[in-house]
């Protein structure tokens, strides 16, 4: 009988141990309580101070003609000769700029699921500028009665850059929107625990049990 009694008093003891044990170690591993309180608000201020990293700066580097004829008979508007072209060909460089307005990123924090959902809109483009010091005209003739103007460079410029953007837009928006992703993911995980990546989820029981947390997950569209 005494043998039982000590029997089960050890029993006792060691499940004590084991779930002071337990406990302690899941105390250490928790977070700071003192730490961020993940809301969508927190969310939005985090990717506010991270607005100008998220954007695409894409540089290019364009060959170019332009050329145009004068009607030099106002009754005969389809009659054109040679002389009355004038045209060029330069060599110039550029810089678009692609982001998003921050105040159409959606964002909802789901605690239950541990899930931060982030919505992205349409990136825009931000600016588009030509570097106009990257100039090199390769060749320009003038035409009979039909001189290359100031005016004819700016109105070539403004025509090249549409056209740039209409000829560039979804490969642009496509690198714009990757890039805004890897930027928040990577800059949620400085400030947020993750979950681990799929391929690191497969745990023991034991460590499931000590570690039930396994972080935030984020969905970013």
């Amino acid at each position: 009988m005494k043998l039982t009694l000590k029997l089960i008093f050890l029993l006792v003891l060691v499940c004590a141990t084991i779930v002071a044990t337990v406990f302690v170690i899941k105390k250490l591993d928790e977070p700071d309580s003192k730490g961020p309180n993940i809301t969508s608000a927190f969310v939005e201020q985090q990717i506010n101070e991270i607005s100008e990293l998220a954007t695409l700066h894409h540089h290019y580097r364009k060959n170019a003609n332009y050329q145009d004829a004068k009607k030099l008979l106002k009754y005969m508007p389809d009659w054109r000769i040679n002389q009355s072209v004038k045209q060029f060909g330069l060599v110039y460089q550029g810089d678009v700029k692609l982001g998003y307005d921050l105040k159409d990123i959606k964002i909802n924090v789901e605690p239950l699921s541990r899930t931060i959902f982030i919505y992205l809109p349409e990136p825009k483009i931000l600016s588009h500028s030509i570097n106009f010091e990257s100039i090199d005209v390769v060749w320009e003739e003038n035409g009979w009665l039909n001189d290359i103007k100031f005016e004819d460079f700016k109105q070539f410029f403004i025509a090249e850059q549409k056209k740039y953007e209409e000829e560039n837009s979804a490969e642009l928006k496509r690198r714009a929107r990757e890039h805004a992703k890897q930027i928040i993911a990577l800059y949620l995980g400085s400030v947020v625990k993750l979950a681990e990546p799929a391929e690191n989820t497969q745990k023991s029981f034991i460590k499931s049990w000590l570690h039930p947390d396994d972080g935030y997950h984020i969905n970013l569209e």
